[in-house]
């Protein structure tokens, strides 16, 4: 069971207690990531999560990590396009400290103008080992030849020539625009007592006061258009091949692209494995489903030095999997219920999991009733789900080159 509740201020709370662990997960997220962000301030949802750890109205700069390691956890923050979030994992003895932690830096961030100066060169630096990374160039590339509307078609570190001009004001208003009562949710999971956590919760996050009109980014209402590129990179030693289909919001149907995503690429008895790497055709072949709210995608990566044979097998494959049969619909049925079996015996996963769900989607039975959504799938709602598979993909791929990119 979880336990929800919203506090007057419209922070909402999920408490899930587990009493067959020792730890618990202790966690805020915000619906503020880079999708947010304007032409001018590129990057600064990622470089706000930075800050955050750089001082506040109680806990100086390092001090934090000083605190929560002292008591035998870690702490850490992920920014996302469509998210933010931050979390502990500790001795589920010590989950107030975790509170008392993530409460401060998040609610009270000092946002300081020397401390922005002295992050932006981290940051730069993070930015430019990014640009080493072919992969990375490349997927961003891919995503900007996909996306025309939603800004997920900017890279989520930002630009150089953004970053480096931020001041304390570009990041307070960032903040202070989006890091709103409405928008958070603190979620619990752990060796916790529900009252207790609620109760602390109450006393950390419930006097958290500030109003924000947010200014929400465009959906994904484009067609795809079904264009091949080529990029060179001189890092590159094996040719990768990506195709994309671009797809709806997120949402409750995303059950469907699970399954699918299981089918192509989960294990030796995946369709994608037996038809291009145990045949020789690839290196590795893989699929994934990136759910987002602005627009989802369907990716197909293949490492292969036979690029030509290996798309010409995958059509083949998507021809199958269009018209896919009940028992290859059920055995990737059977994979997808047992990862997500496993997935949910870890705590930290499940609080990640709630998270996104309640904090996210806005949701939870996404989380919730995500077993029960995919018991009861049946073949005909899934085929008629990924017929976009009959659709050209985008097609990019990323070659070796004597040197330079282009």
């Amino acid at each position: 069971m979880v336990r929800v509740e919203r506090l007057d201020n419209g922070v909402k709370v999920a408490v899930r207690t587990r009493r067959d662990l020792n730890s618990v997960t202790v966690s805020v997220w915000v619906r503020a990531g880079a999708s947010y962000e304007k032409e001018e301030n590129r990057g600064v949802a990622h470089f706000l999560e930075h800050m955050i750890f750089n001082g506040s109205q109680n806990l100086p700069p390092g001090s934090a990590d000083l605190l929560v390691e002292s008591v035998g956890g870690e702490i850490n923050a992920a920014t996302s396009y469509d998210y933010t979030y931050y979390y502990i994992n500790l001795p589920a003895k010590h989950f107030k400290t975790a509170l008392y932690v993530l409460s401060d830096l998040v609610l009270n961030p000092l946002l300081s103008e020397d401390m922005v100066e002295k992050e932006i060169p981290i940051v730069l630096e993070e930015i430019a080992r990014s640009e080493d990374n072919p992969h990375e160039v490349f997927t961003e590339r891919f995503l900007s030849e996909m996306y025309t509307e939603a800004p997920y078609r900017f890279p989520i570190l930002g630009f150089k020539e953004t970053v480096s001009k931020f001041s304390s004001r570009t990041v307070r208003d960032f903040y202070e625009e989006l890091y709103i009562p409405e928008r958070l949710t603190v979620v619990v999971c752990g060796n916790v007592d529900e009252d207790e956590v609620l109760k602390e919760c109450e006393k950390l996050f419930g006097k958290f006061k500030r109003d924000g009109k947010v200014e929400e980014p465009p959906l994904e209402r484009s067609p795809l258009n079904p264009k091949f590129f080529r990029m060179e990179h001189p890092a590159v030693s094996i040719p990768y091949v990506l195709l994309g289909w671009k797809l709806g919001p997120a949402g409750r149907t995303d059950i469907n692209f699970d399954v699918l995503d299981s089918v192509l690429s989960s294990g030796r008895s995946s369709l994608l494995y037996r038809n291009l790497r145990e045949k020789g055709f690839a290196f590795s072949a893989s699929s994934n489903y990136q759910n987002l709210l602005l627009g989802s995608n369907f990716l197909i990566g293949i490492s292969t030095e036979r690029v030509d044979e290996s798309l010409s097998q995958t059509r083949e494959v998507l021809k199958e999997v269009v018209n896919l049969d009940e028992e290859e619909f059920l055995l990737g049925k059977r994979k997808l219920f047992k990862n997500e079996i496993f997935s949910r015996e870890d705590g930290h996963a499940e609080a990640e999991a709630l998270g996104f769900a309640l904090g996210i989607m806005e949701d939870l039975g996404y989380y919730t009733e995500a077993l029960s959504d995919l018991e009861k799938l049946k073949i005909e709602e899934f085929r008629s789900s990924i017929q976009f598979l009959k659709e050209e993909p985008l097609i990019g791929v990323l070659v070796p080159a004597a040197g330079g990119r282009s």
